[in-house]
Protein backbone atom coordinates (compact mmCIF):
# COMPACT_ATOMS: atom_id res chain seq x y z
CA UNK A 1 0.00 0.00 0.00
CA UNK A 2 3.00 2.70 0.87
CA UNK A 3 4.17 2.02 -2.59
CA UNK A 4 1.38 3.41 -3.85
CA UNK A 5 1.54 6.82 -5.04
CA UNK A 6 -0.57 9.44 -3.01
CA UNK A 7 -0.41 7.02 -0.09
CA UNK A 8 0.32 8.62 3.58
CA UNK A 9 -0.33 5.91 5.75
CA UNK A 10 -0.86 2.37 6.35
CA UNK A 11 -1.48 1.77 10.40
CA UNK A 12 -1.56 -1.88 12.38
CA UNK A 13 -1.97 -2.99 15.47
CA UNK A 14 2.06 -2.27 16.56
CA UNK A 15 1.11 1.54 15.53
CA UNK A 16 -1.39 2.15 18.16
CA UNK A 17 0.34 4.14 21.03
CA UNK A 18 -1.91 3.56 23.99
CA UNK A 19 -4.30 1.10 25.02
CA UNK A 20 -4.57 -1.64 22.09
CA UNK A 21 -8.15 -2.26 23.14
CA UNK A 22 -11.44 -0.28 23.71
CA UNK A 23 -15.22 -1.13 24.95
CA UNK A 24 -18.16 0.92 26.00
CA UNK A 25 -18.57 -1.22 29.04
CA UNK A 26 -15.61 -3.76 28.66
CA UNK A 27 -12.21 -3.00 27.45
CA UNK A 28 -12.26 -6.20 25.07
CA UNK A 29 -12.09 -4.97 20.78
CA UNK A 30 -8.55 -4.52 19.27
CA UNK A 31 -8.38 -1.15 17.48
CA UNK A 32 -6.76 -3.30 14.92
CA UNK A 33 -6.75 -7.01 14.98
CA UNK A 34 -3.64 -8.21 17.24
CA UNK A 35 -2.85 -11.33 15.62
CA UNK A 36 -6.22 -12.68 15.54
CA UNK A 37 -9.54 -11.73 13.99
CA UNK A 38 -12.52 -13.03 15.70
CA UNK A 39 -15.64 -11.95 12.98
CA UNK A 40 -15.62 -11.54 9.63
CA UNK A 41 -15.46 -7.35 9.05
CA UNK A 42 -12.88 -6.67 11.93
CA UNK A 43 -10.54 -3.99 10.92
CA UNK A 44 -6.68 -5.08 10.32
CA UNK A 45 -4.94 -2.00 8.59
CA UNK A 46 -6.58 1.24 8.03
CA UNK A 47 -4.88 3.73 5.55
CA UNK A 48 -4.85 7.42 4.32
CA UNK A 49 -4.40 8.54 0.93
CA UNK A 50 -4.61 12.31 -1.16
CA UNK A 51 -8.25 11.02 -2.52
CA UNK A 52 -10.93 8.07 -1.97
CA UNK A 53 -10.04 6.51 -5.02
CA UNK A 54 -5.95 5.90 -3.90
CA UNK A 55 -6.94 4.98 -0.26
CA UNK A 56 -9.09 2.48 -1.84
CA UNK A 57 -6.60 1.05 -4.16
CA UNK A 58 -4.25 0.96 -0.94
CA UNK A 59 -6.76 -0.60 0.92
CA UNK A 60 -7.02 -3.26 -1.53
CA UNK A 61 -3.44 -3.54 -1.86
CA UNK A 62 -3.10 -4.52 1.94
CA UNK A 63 -1.97 -8.44 2.40
CA UNK A 64 -2.82 -10.44 5.16
CA UNK A 65 -1.75 -14.14 5.27
CA UNK A 66 -4.46 -16.07 7.56
CA UNK A 67 -4.83 -19.11 9.23
CA UNK A 68 -8.08 -20.27 9.53
CA UNK A 69 -9.66 -21.63 12.74
CA UNK A 70 -12.64 -23.14 13.88
CA UNK A 71 -15.50 -20.37 14.63
CA UNK A 72 -17.93 -20.99 17.56
CA UNK A 73 -21.22 -19.90 15.96
CA UNK A 74 -23.51 -21.79 18.26
CA UNK A 75 -24.53 -19.66 20.92
CA UNK A 76 -25.58 -23.07 23.17
CA UNK A 77 -22.23 -24.13 22.77
CA UNK A 78 -20.88 -20.87 23.76
CA UNK A 79 -22.90 -21.17 26.62
CA UNK A 80 -21.75 -24.41 27.62
CA UNK A 81 -18.38 -23.40 27.53
CA UNK A 82 -18.39 -20.27 29.72
CA UNK A 83 -18.03 -18.29 26.55
CA UNK A 84 -20.01 -15.49 29.00
CA UNK A 85 -20.72 -11.32 28.59
CA UNK A 86 -23.08 -11.90 31.60
CA UNK A 87 -25.57 -14.61 33.22
CA UNK A 88 -28.62 -13.24 35.19
CA UNK A 89 -31.42 -15.25 36.79
CA UNK A 90 -34.63 -13.80 38.65
CA UNK A 91 -37.21 -15.20 41.16
CA UNK A 92 -40.36 -13.09 42.05
CA UNK A 93 -43.01 -15.16 43.95
CA UNK A 94 -44.24 -18.16 45.12
CA UNK A 95 -42.00 -20.85 42.80
CA UNK A 96 -44.78 -23.87 43.84
CA UNK A 97 -47.88 -21.84 42.17
CA UNK A 98 -48.66 -23.61 39.33
CA UNK A 99 -51.81 -22.68 36.70
CA UNK A 100 -54.61 -25.50 34.95
CA UNK A 101 -53.19 -24.78 31.50
CA UNK A 102 -49.67 -24.96 30.23
CA UNK A 103 -48.53 -24.00 27.42
CA UNK A 104 -44.49 -24.00 25.81
CA UNK A 105 -43.16 -22.18 23.18
CA UNK A 106 -39.07 -21.94 21.10
CA UNK A 107 -38.90 -18.74 19.62
CA UNK A 108 -35.66 -17.38 17.73
CA UNK A 109 -35.29 -14.07 16.02
CA UNK A 110 -32.39 -13.23 13.89
CA UNK A 111 -29.73 -10.10 13.49
CA UNK A 112 -30.94 -7.11 12.61
CA UNK A 113 -29.11 -3.84 11.18
CA UNK A 114 -29.89 -0.23 11.97
CA UNK A 115 -29.71 0.76 8.31
CA UNK A 116 -29.69 4.52 9.28
CA UNK A 117 -29.28 6.30 6.32
CA UNK A 118 -26.64 8.36 6.52
CA UNK A 119 -23.91 5.67 7.11
CA UNK A 120 -20.72 6.44 9.78
CA UNK A 121 -18.21 9.40 8.83
CA UNK A 122 -15.88 11.52 10.20
CA UNK A 123 -13.14 13.95 10.24
CA UNK A 124 -10.01 14.25 12.27
CA UNK A 125 -8.08 17.37 12.54
CA UNK A 126 -4.33 17.23 13.87
CA UNK A 127 -3.20 20.66 15.97
CA UNK A 128 0.21 20.85 15.14
CA UNK A 129 0.97 20.36 19.46
CA UNK A 130 0.35 16.38 19.69
CA UNK A 131 -3.49 16.72 19.63
CA UNK A 132 -6.72 16.25 17.58
CA UNK A 133 -10.22 17.58 17.00
CA UNK A 134 -12.83 14.99 16.23
CA UNK A 135 -16.12 15.73 14.27
CA UNK A 136 -18.39 12.86 14.54
CA UNK A 137 -21.85 11.71 14.55
CA UNK A 138 -22.33 9.94 18.08
CA UNK A 139 -24.68 9.00 20.53
CA UNK A 140 -22.10 8.69 23.55
CA UNK A 141 -19.54 11.82 23.02
CA UNK A 142 -17.84 11.66 26.26
CA UNK A 143 -18.05 7.74 26.41
CA UNK A 144 -15.80 7.98 23.09
CA UNK A 145 -13.79 10.51 24.42
CA UNK A 146 -12.68 8.43 27.10
CA UNK A 147 -12.11 5.42 24.96
CA UNK A 148 -9.74 7.52 22.53
CA UNK A 149 -7.87 9.28 25.26
CA UNK A 150 -6.83 5.78 26.33
CA UNK A 151 -5.82 4.36 22.83
CA UNK A 152 -3.98 7.08 22.01
CA UNK A 153 -2.14 8.15 24.83
CA UNK A 154 -3.03 11.27 25.35
CA UNK A 155 -4.62 14.00 27.98
CA UNK A 156 -7.74 14.32 28.05
CA UNK A 157 -7.33 17.99 26.82
CA UNK A 158 -5.73 17.00 23.73
CA UNK A 159 -8.69 15.13 22.45
CA UNK A 160 -11.87 17.32 21.42
CA UNK A 161 -14.67 15.67 20.47
CA UNK A 162 -17.16 17.98 18.63
CA UNK A 163 -20.72 16.01 18.13
CA UNK A 164 -21.44 16.85 14.11
CA UNK A 165 -25.27 16.16 14.94
CA UNK A 166 -26.77 12.41 15.83
CA UNK A 167 -28.37 11.87 12.79
CA UNK A 168 -30.18 8.45 12.17
CA UNK A 169 -28.87 6.02 14.98
CA UNK A 170 -31.32 3.80 16.78
CA UNK A 171 -28.47 2.71 18.73
CA UNK A 172 -25.73 1.91 16.15
CA UNK A 173 -23.98 5.22 17.13
CA UNK A 174 -23.57 3.97 20.99
CA UNK A 175 -20.31 2.19 20.36
CA UNK A 176 -16.91 3.45 18.56
CA UNK A 177 -16.70 3.00 15.06
CA UNK A 178 -14.36 4.64 12.98
CA UNK A 179 -13.40 7.05 16.00
CA UNK A 180 -10.21 5.65 16.53
CA UNK A 181 -9.27 5.13 13.18
CA UNK A 182 -9.63 8.92 12.01
CA UNK A 183 -7.42 10.08 14.98
CA UNK A 184 -4.66 7.86 14.40
CA UNK A 185 -4.18 8.44 10.80
CA UNK A 186 -4.35 12.02 11.43
CA UNK A 187 -2.12 12.33 14.51
CA UNK A 188 0.58 9.80 12.07
CA UNK A 189 -0.17 12.13 9.10
CA UNK A 190 -0.35 15.64 10.30
CA UNK A 191 -2.56 16.19 8.53
CA UNK A 192 -6.53 16.24 8.69
CA UNK A 193 -8.45 12.92 7.54
CA UNK A 194 -12.32 12.38 6.82
CA UNK A 195 -13.38 9.16 6.52
CA UNK A 196 -16.63 7.86 5.22
CA UNK A 197 -18.28 4.12 5.27
CA UNK A 198 -20.28 2.75 2.47
CA UNK A 199 -22.96 0.90 3.13
CA UNK A 200 -21.32 -2.31 3.01
CA UNK A 201 -18.45 -1.25 5.87
CA UNK A 202 -21.62 0.42 7.06
CA UNK A 203 -23.02 -2.99 7.57
CA UNK A 204 -20.30 -4.72 9.16
CA UNK A 205 -18.87 -1.69 11.19
CA UNK A 206 -21.15 -1.25 13.51
CA UNK A 207 -23.30 -3.25 16.14
CA UNK A 208 -26.34 -5.15 15.27
CA UNK A 209 -29.78 -6.32 17.40
CA UNK A 210 -28.78 -9.21 19.05
CA UNK A 211 -30.11 -12.99 18.08
CA UNK A 212 -32.04 -14.76 20.16
CA UNK A 213 -33.29 -18.02 21.14
CA UNK A 214 -36.12 -18.04 23.90
CA UNK A 215 -37.99 -20.68 25.53
CA UNK A 216 -41.14 -20.14 27.61
CA UNK A 217 -43.49 -21.93 30.03
CA UNK A 218 -46.98 -19.65 30.80
CA UNK A 219 -49.26 -21.65 33.05
CA UNK A 220 -52.70 -19.88 34.06
CA UNK A 221 -55.51 -20.94 35.69
CA UNK A 222 -58.79 -21.07 33.88
CA UNK A 223 -59.95 -17.64 33.74
CA UNK A 224 -56.73 -16.65 31.86
CA UNK A 225 -54.77 -15.25 34.90
CA UNK A 226 -51.44 -16.17 34.65
CA UNK A 227 -49.92 -18.40 37.79
CA UNK A 228 -46.44 -18.56 36.74
CA UNK A 229 -44.15 -17.84 34.00
CA UNK A 230 -40.93 -19.58 33.34
CA UNK A 231 -38.16 -18.43 30.43
CA UNK A 232 -34.99 -18.99 29.24
CA UNK A 233 -33.30 -16.53 26.92
CA UNK A 234 -29.92 -16.59 25.03
CA UNK A 235 -28.52 -13.47 23.30
CA UNK A 236 -25.79 -14.05 20.90
CA UNK A 237 -23.72 -11.25 21.68
CA UNK A 238 -20.76 -11.73 18.83
CA UNK A 239 -17.38 -11.68 19.31
CA UNK A 240 -16.75 -8.37 21.77
CA UNK A 241 -18.57 -7.13 24.54
CA UNK A 242 -20.44 -3.88 23.70
CA UNK A 243 -23.59 -3.34 25.74
CA UNK A 244 -24.50 -7.05 25.82
CA UNK A 245 -25.21 -6.69 29.57
CA UNK A 246 -27.42 -3.71 29.34
CA UNK A 247 -29.11 -5.78 26.82
CA UNK A 248 -29.54 -9.16 28.27
CA UNK A 249 -30.95 -7.55 31.57
CA UNK A 250 -33.58 -5.64 29.06
CA UNK A 251 -34.92 -8.82 28.38
CA UNK A 252 -34.56 -10.80 31.22
CA UNK A 253 -36.45 -7.87 32.90
CA UNK A 254 -38.89 -7.72 30.55
CA UNK A 255 -39.51 -11.14 30.08
CA UNK A 256 -43.28 -11.09 31.48
CA UNK A 257 -43.91 -8.14 29.60
CA UNK A 258 -47.07 -6.00 30.73
CA UNK A 259 -48.40 -9.16 31.87
CA UNK A 260 -49.36 -9.35 35.82
CA UNK A 261 -47.72 -12.22 36.96
CA UNK A 262 -46.67 -13.50 41.07
CA UNK A 263 -44.72 -16.06 40.03
CA UNK A 264 -41.49 -15.59 37.69
CA UNK A 265 -38.44 -17.51 37.17
CA UNK A 266 -36.13 -16.19 34.31
CA UNK A 267 -32.26 -17.34 33.56
CA UNK A 268 -30.97 -15.61 30.47
CA UNK A 269 -27.17 -15.73 29.34
CA UNK A 270 -25.51 -13.37 26.40
CA UNK A 271 -22.91 -15.24 25.03
CA UNK A 272 -19.32 -15.07 23.32
CA UNK A 273 -19.46 -16.25 19.60
CA UNK A 274 -17.42 -15.53 16.23
CA UNK A 275 -20.39 -13.41 15.04
CA UNK A 276 -20.40 -9.74 14.19
CA UNK A 277 -20.87 -7.70 17.71
CA UNK A 278 -24.45 -7.11 18.47
CA UNK A 279 -25.28 -4.10 20.93
CA UNK A 280 -27.83 -1.38 21.01
CA UNK A 281 -31.04 -1.41 18.64
CA UNK A 282 -33.71 0.38 19.59
CA UNK A 283 -35.58 -1.83 22.08
CA UNK A 284 -32.36 -3.10 23.61
CA UNK A 285 -33.08 -6.31 24.57
CA UNK A 286 -36.75 -6.09 24.99
CA UNK A 287 -38.07 -6.88 21.70
CA UNK A 288 -36.54 -10.01 21.56
CA UNK A 289 -38.55 -11.20 24.93
CA UNK A 290 -41.75 -9.33 23.13
CA UNK A 291 -41.62 -11.27 20.05
CA UNK A 292 -41.97 -14.48 22.45
CA UNK A 293 -43.93 -13.72 25.33
CA UNK A 294 -46.54 -12.11 23.05
CA UNK A 295 -46.85 -15.12 20.81
CA UNK A 296 -47.11 -17.18 24.27
CA UNK A 297 -50.09 -15.09 25.30
CA UNK A 298 -51.42 -15.86 21.67
CA UNK A 299 -51.03 -19.84 22.38
CA UNK A 300 -52.43 -19.37 25.87
CA UNK A 301 -55.50 -17.84 24.86
CA UNK A 302 -56.19 -20.24 21.70
CA UNK A 303 -56.04 -23.17 24.38
CA UNK A 304 -57.95 -21.45 27.02
CA UNK A 305 -60.62 -20.57 24.06
CA UNK A 306 -60.32 -16.60 24.47
CA UNK A 307 -59.77 -13.92 22.03
CA UNK A 308 -56.45 -12.53 22.18
CA UNK A 309 -57.75 -9.39 22.62
CA UNK A 310 -59.90 -10.37 25.94
CA UNK A 311 -56.74 -12.40 27.54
Amino acid sequence: ALAITGVRAALTADDVPGNRRFGQERTDQPVLADGATRFWGEAVCVVAADDRETARRAAAAVRVQYEPLEPLTDPEEALRGGETFRTVEIDNGDPARRGEVVVEGYYETGMQDQAMLGTESGLAVPDGEGGVDLYVSTQWMHVDHRQLVACLALQPEQVRVHLAGIGGAFGAREDLTLQIHLCLLALHTGRPVKMVYDRAESFAGHVHRHPARLWYRHEADRDGRLARVEARIILDGGAYAETSAAVLANAAYFAVGPYRCDSVHVTGAAVRTNHPPAGAMRGFGANQACFAYEAQMDRLAAALGLDPVEL
